[in-house]
């Protein structure tokens, strides 16, 4: 059977037609998540040519990419609709069960056709459309936040075969109907973590003197605004005020030009490092074991896959009361979007209390072993076969 994956995801390419990925989209969790059930595959997104990055490949054996049109720019999105409709129809014509990531305009769409192809498929529910137009940072997408929501509400609930990265935020806000094949398997990929990994961070707090320097790291993309870089600094303003020692570390790529700004404006340049892009994996959790502390502070999220992977590595964690973040960490530790002043109470609870410290790391250590690729893997392998009886076998 060939698969059609679709999604908005920007991948990059290289001019010996190679894709890339900044983490998230690899051939190696092609291979792991849907090459066990399906021959070949179609990875359908939007595409671009590569820069300096560093990133890990997307394209292999049995992965052919396709590069979608952008629907982002209101004055050729109507061209780019109709180009996209005909796109997606000639790619399910030639593939036999479609996989949509949303939320996602392209996987919208591409649900729609395979509704009117009567092609089998499965909606991966990786986030809130609502959440993430809103907080977009322009009017069109607080406009377009409550028409998408109730449309992407709508078509879910139509749907038969979902999966849910979140144990139960998303199944609240976007609903399954009953009898639906459905499962929780959230998009993180660890695999099984030791107890060294533990001692060494509690050997690393044991040791740790907050009048030095203090190393507190975040994953995101510099050009997006709901990652709440900008509220992670002012955090850290906030600190170095109170007479803390704290660099705000952060990973990621994009034009970071106007978080530049914010951290001249505040006077904090030296104290915020902007460290660039990493493949992931055992580079970002070589990276992630050299801080002290992990924050979280977006605007919106499904359920972050950075946030499990820090706590996997014993870090103490901070994070904003967003998507399924409270299913992770301790509500103590939990802050609200856009205040730069409880996350940095919150932060400077556990730099005050040893002790906190060292318990926060033990208990997130314990919670990230809950989304070990074995245990996760069991729950995909449970889904495929009830789909693939459902919606294959029997017909």
């Amino acid at each position: 059977m060939k698969l059609l994956f679709v999604h908005s995801h920007v991948f990059k390419y290289d001019e010996n037609n190679n894709f890339y990925s900044d983490g998230k989209l690899t051939y190696e969790m092609w291979k792991q998540r849907y090459l066990k059930y399906f021959t070949k595959m179609i990875v359908a997104g939007r595409g671009r040519e590569i820069g300096e990055e560093t990133l890990n490949i997307s394209s292999g054996p049995s992965v052919e990419h396709f590069i979608l049109p952008d629907l982002s720019k209101i004055k050729s999105r109507f061209q780019n609709l109709k180009v996209l409709k005909a796109d997606l129809e000639l790619l399910m014509n030639n593939t036999d069960v479609l996989i949509a990531r949303m939320p996602s305009g392209h996987a919208y769409h591409a649900i729609k056709i395979a509704r009117k192809l009567n092609k089998p498929y499965v909606i991966e529910v990786v986030g809130d459309v609502y959440a993430a137009l809103w907080s977009h940072g322009n009017y069109l997408g607080k406009i377009l936040a409550p028409i998408s929501y109730v449309k992407y509400k709508r078509i879910i609930k139509q749907s038969s075969n979902l999966i849910y990265v979140t144990e139960s935020y998303l199944q609240d806000k976007y609903p399954y109907k009953r009898g639906a094949n459905t499962t929780n398997i959230s998009n993180v990929d660890i695999k099984m973590v030791s107890e060294e990994i533990l001692e060494k961070r509690i050997n690393r707090i044991n040791k740790m003197d907050v009048n030095k320097n203090v190393s507190i790291g975040l994953i995101g993309s510099y050009s997006s605004k709901y990652k709440g870089i900008d509220t992670a600094i002012r955090a850290v303003k906030n600190l170095n005020e109170l007479g803390f020692n704290c660099t705000l570390i952060v990973l990621g790529d994009g034009n970071n030009r106007w978080l530049k700004e914010i951290s001249k404006k505040l006077d904090i340049e030296n104290k915020i490092v902007f460290a660039g892009s990493l493949p992931g994996g055992e580079k970002v959790f070589e990276w992630l074991d050299t801080l002290d502390l992990y924050i979280q502070p977006s605007l919106t999220e499904g359920l972050p896959r950075a946030l499990i992977e820090a706590m996997s590595r014993g870090l103490p964690c901070v994070a904003s009361e967003v998507g399924g973040i409270p299913e992770l960490i301790n509500r103590n530790f939990i802050h609200k979007p856009k205040s730069a002043k409880e996350l940095s109470e919150k932060i400077e609870l556990l730099l005050k209390n040893k002790t906190l410290m060292l318990n926060q790391a033990e208990k997130n250590y314990l919670r990230a072993k809950e989304y070990t690729a074995d245990v996760l893997n069991d729950r995909r392998e449970c889904f495929w076969v009830e789909f693939i009886d459902r919606e294959i076998n029997r017909k």
